[in-house]
């Protein structure tokens, strides 16, 4: 036979093969009449060499062959005498086979993901379409989840405030909200870690999502599934800088099981050979730098087609550019997965605060707005000591640090963490930041619970936060430090015009941003109270560390300096002229957000998660305020509040200038009433 087209070359082998499966078939038809006979009860010849299972296989492979070559042949006689019929029919038929390989693609990765969540991550990089379909198909599955709860909630007649926590419990909106967070939190968890990156954030905002949820989410900050046993130690010896034999001359006593496991790696315990000192070493998962090179990239073309659309990449009407914002993301996300990166910013976070081996006070290299070294840290702050020459790309090494993780209320409860040591402990998180913002100039981008821990002491001594995981950190350039702070004291005094000369500092307002028309709407939003510092709060026990012995304020005075300048803010608002109403778009328009702010937004929001699971009534601004003193100096804290009064009093916007213009207008109102209205006019 001559063969002189590749289609007919097919067509020649699919009747090869339908020949040569001739007697393949007649058998496969055999074994098919034997297994109906037998299933009917009837007698089967012992001769017959064909078992029942085996009969079954051959039945199903010979209906599977039998329907792939009428496809095929299907399809090349389209291809050969197309008509809009065969053509329509081809067109089924391929997509039918792409439905149906997905799906079984899909149901195979199902099967994986049981046993190991993370087992698709790699796959997902590699398609991207698949995990497009991944998920879409949870978006679908949530939304009843998303939906019926707020409308049984709207119809029940029992609201779920007015409910015990036992009663609502056993509603159907609860467990529909649980169920709904779980498969919320399964659902990122089995798309990649950068996905588990974004749960991590959106747990710590309580206001967005129900109870049901940021509890699911929760888990998603250090209970990530881990490798243990030989899947441990086979990550173990790729991680480590010399392999097996360089592990095993400077660590004993590993433990395969890990203390916790993140979206980007797992942490055990293991001891130093030289010291006997116990250690914490985190392992990098495989292949994280293939998945974010292709993850980044695909992210990285969304962020321009954002940018295309104007103001589409718009947030609260603020313009930025989210190519330039994502692009230092990608760089800090890159220095995330290199543990060099991370070693560095433990040493220097620790070298800011003053806290060395074993959580030891040592100098602090960080200087306050005076120029002189800041106090240690180390009586309320703790953070695990790095050995940065032990450290590779895959492999960290630090100092193992126990604690309690920060939302975790029930373990505090049993340690004896009192209500008052959380409000202190609250309280020192936002000093923590205070400093970072605006003295350090170099901040900790990721402060979700699960990288901040508590730390217990057996004696009277109180509780101290501890801080781990640097992987993702930021600095600040002098004026951008500078205009956050500014930013803070104008809060706190509802300064609205010291309010635009700090974003004027920190570079936020655009060249032809209209100032008046934004110190108009900071003055109203400190008119209306929607930003207020509060007091601290009086405390009975006196084991909690506020100043050091370098400062002047005691705990008492300095309580009520504070005070007396909160009440003299308020005053000050009081005696203020009332700002007209300002639409918040068109004033929004006149900012423009730099990536670093960016990443101090997100680190603020996940603080303020914290913040709140440790103190109900936590706000940054408020909670950071007394310690305002600490970051600029105590000789040039005094200082500008004594030029801050004299001004307040004697300056152009001043009471007295207030009081002058008020006199004024009566002395021209009585002048009036002698005179004509005409000369008044």
């Amino acid at each position: 036979m001559h063969i002189s087209t590749p289609v007919h070359a097919f067509l020649f082998l699919l009747g090869v093969s339908s020949r040569a499966h001739g007697s393949w078939t007649s058998s496969a038809e055999a074994a098919a009449t034997a297994a109906q006979s037998q299933s009917k009860g009837k007698e089967h010849n012992a001769w017959s060499p064909v078992p029942v299972d085996q009969a079954k296989e051959e039945i199903i492979s010979y209906r599977a062959w039998r329907f792939l070559k009428a496809t095929g042949q299907n399809i090349l006689t389209s291809l050969l005498h197309p008509t809009k019929e065969t053509v329509k029919a081809t067109a089924y038929t391929v997509i039918s086979i792409y439905l149906v390989t997905n799906i079984v693609e899909g149901m195979t990765a199902s099967k994986r993901q049981k046993l190991d969540a993370t087992s698709e991550w790699g796959r997902y990089a590699d398609k991207p379409a698949a995990r497009g379909q991944a998920l879409s198909l949870l978006m679908m599955q949530l939304t009843p989840y998303a939906i019926l709860p707020s409308l049984l909630d709207k119809f029940s007649k029992k609201k779920k405030d007015d409910l015990s926590e036992e009663e609502y419990k056993s509603t159907r909106a609860h467990k529909l909200r649980r169920r709904g967070g779980e498969m919320f939190a399964d659902g990122l968890l089995k798309l990649g870690p950068l996905y588990v990156k974004i749960g991590q954030i959106l747990s710590c905002r309580e206001n967005l999502f129900p109870d049901e949820w940021i509890i699911a989410m929760d888990r998603l900050q250090d209970r990530v599934p881990a490798k243990s046993g030989k899947e441990a130690w086979d990550l173990l010896y790729d991680a480590a800088p010399g392999g097996k034999a360089g592990f095993h001359k400077l660590f004993r006593d590993f433990d395969d099981v890990p203390l916790a496991a993140a979206s980007l790696g797992q942490v055990h315990r293991a001891t130093l050979r030289s010291s006997g000192e116990r250690v914490a070493i985190k392992l990098q998962r495989s292949r994280m730098r293939d998945i974010y090179d292709k993850d980044l990239a695909l992210m990285k073309k969304i962020a321009k087609i954002v940018d295309k659309f104007g103001k589409a990449g718009q947030v609260g009407g603020i313009e930025q550019s989210w190519v330039s914002i994502f692009n230092d993301a990608e760089s800090i996300m890159y220095r995330e997965i290199d543990y060099r990166d991370e070693a560095d910013n433990a040493i220097r976070f620790a070298n800011d605060f003053g806290i060395g081996l074993g959580g030891v006070e040592i100098e602090s290299t960080a200087k306050g707005v005076d120029g002189n070294v800041l106090p240690s840290a180390a009586e309320w702050l703790r953070t695990p000591y790095t050995y940065g020459d032990l450290s590779s790309e895959k492999f960290l090494v630090m100092e193992y640090v126990p604690s309690i993780k920060a939302n975790n209320n029930e373990a505090l409860d049993k340690a004896g963490v009192t209500l008052e040591d959380r409000e202190y402990l609250a309280e020192c998180l936002a000093r923590a930041y205070l400093r970072q913002f605006c003295a350090n100039k170099f901040f900790s981008t990721d402060p979700h619970a699960g990288n901040l821990g508590i730390e217990v002491f057996e004696n009277e001594r109180a509780p101290r936060l501890v801080f781990y995981d640097f992987g993702q950190a930021c600095s600040l350039a002098d004026d951008q430090a500078g205009g956050l702070l500014e930013v803070i004291e104008s809060i706190v005094d509802l300064d609205a015009k010291k309010s635009v000369s700090a974003f004027s500092r920190m570079g936020v307002l655009k060249d032809d941003a209209d100032l008046e028309m934004v110190q108009a709407k900071c003055q109203q939003n400190y008119d209306e109270g929607k930003l207020k510092v509060k007091k601290r709060k009086s405390r009975k026990s006196s084991r909690y560390t506020y100043n050091t012995k370098e400062q002047v304020f005691d705990k008492e005075s300095e309580k009520a300096e504070l005070d007396a300048r909160i009440d003299s803010a308020g005053q000050a608002k009081n005696t203020a002229e009332t700002a007209e109403g300002v639409n918040e778009l068109e004033v929004m328009a006149s900012f423009t957000l730099q990536s670093e702010y960016a990443f101090a937004a997100r680190a603020l929001s996940q603080m303020d998660g914290v913040g709140k699971s440790l103190d109900p009534e936590f706000d940054f601004i408020s909670a950071a305020a007394p310690y305002l003193v600490e970051v600029k100096g105590t000789g040039k804290y005094l200082k500008d509040e004594i030029k801050k009064k004299f001004t307040s009093v004697y300056g152009e916007d001043g009471t007295l200038a207030k009081k002058l213009k008020s006199f004024k207008s009566l002395a021209l109102g009585l002048k009036c009433q002698r005179r004509s209205k005409d000369v008044c006019e």
